[in-house]
């Protein structure tokens, strides 16, 4: 039997918030948007720029990779609390953990004794992980960036890029999206009382598709800010981590604003493109070259569109392996549901009043 357990603990937003910003070129797929990222660059500095992107090279799974030491972090699992065990951690171990030797995913294309030859200077080693593990070029100059530095380099280097992006960027910015966190930490509490597990992790996560492989008895979930409308699924040991994106609806604090999941809707549906797109998924599930090929638009472009369809909650992406879209039934159709209780209702009588064209 799986178990479920709500971990909202800091350390992992600290961690995304760094996955986000050192993934430049996917400024469009993030809510959090453009301004955003001018934000974080005037508040992080041209020095701690530079170190993040020497550091990361723009591949999110390095960071992505310290998951698996914040995860295993007492309560309440700060993100102080991370960046004092890594420090405290042998550096051998800290690089062995940015070059995925305790990840499960890069564990599946490289054999941890091929990680541990690369890790110890061994060059043909290093580029057969490169070329197994890498998804690009950008995870390729991180990786051989990483196996390019000593030990005590590569911890070093992180080590300094946490504690300065802490007191920088994440300190602040964890002071004003908490709030947002923790109300939908006990929302997504209650919610879990209601639902079987496998329909609640199909609710929260947006219509993606959580396996849990064999030998996995623990779902660890918290809610996250900074990728929305991604989710993080993330496997660690016999867990597997679910980051679930804080629904649009969720976010909104003015109660006389129209809700952010009406906003968000009527904006994806008002674009023709768009529609054009949800229009063909109807006929089935696709994948970005499939769709990109039938509309002769480039994949950038579709990616962007595609985003805004899944920050909606419109479409859904499948596994890693599918790497198919598909349009979540029923979904457009709520935008009727959601005017109609934001809207007050017309009275009857003036819904039947007559005008006399002389008034």
């Amino acid at each position: 039997m799986t178990n479920l357990r709500l971990d909202n603990r800091s350390a992992y937003e600290f961690l995304l918030t760094l996955v986000a910003y050192s993934t430049p070129d996917r400024v469009d797929s993030y809510d959090v948007g453009p301004e955003w990222f001018a934000r974080m660059d005037r508040a992080a500095g041209a020095d701690l720029k530079e170190r993040i992107s020497r550091l990361a090279a723009g591949c999110e799974h390095l960071f992505v990779r310290l998951l698996n030491v914040a995860a295993d972090l007492p309560p309440p699992g700060t993100a102080e609390a991370l960046i004092d065990t890594l420090a405290a951690l042998e550096p051998g171990e800290v690089r062995l953990t940015l070059l995925g030797y305790y990840d499960n995913r890069t564990r599946r294309r490289a054999a941890r004794s091929l990680i541990l030859e690369a890790a110890s200077g061994a060059r043909a080693a290093g580029q057969e992980l490169i070329e197994a593990a890498s998804d690009g070029p950008e995870c390729e100059r991180a990786l051989a960036g990483l196996l390019a530095r000593s030990d005590e380099e590569a911890s070093a280097l992180v080590v300094g890029v946490l504690r300065d992006w802490y007191e920088s960027v994440f300190r602040d910015l964890f002071a004003a999206i908490r709030p947002v966190l923790d109300r939908e930490a006990e929302r997504l509490r209650g919610r879990s009382h209601e639902l079987p597990l496998d329909g609640f992790l199909r609710e929260v996560s947006n219509g993606a598709d959580v396996v849990r492989t064999p030998g996995v008895d623990e779902v660890l979930l918290f809610p996250q800010w900074a990728l929305r409308p991604s989710n993080v699924i993330y496997d660690h040991g016999s867990s597997v981590l679910v980051g679930a994106a804080v629904p649009p609806e969720h976010l909104a604090v003015d109660p006389e604003a129209p809700p952010d999941r009406l906003v968000n809707l009527a904006s994806a549906l008002g674009d023709d493109r768009r529609l054009r797109i949800l229009r063909r998924l109807t006929k089935g599930s696709y994948s970005l070259g499939d769709l990109a090929d039938h509309f002769g638009i480039p994949k950038t472009t579709l990616l962007h569109h595609l985003a805004i369809l899944r920050s909606a909650g419109i479409v859904r992406a499948g596994t890693e392996a599918s790497g198919k879209y598909s349009l979540r039934a029923g979904t457009p159709f709520e935008l009727q549901r959601l005017l109609e209780a934001y809207l007050p209702a017309i009275p009857r009588e003036r819904a039947s009043m007559r005008f006399d064209s002389r008034d």
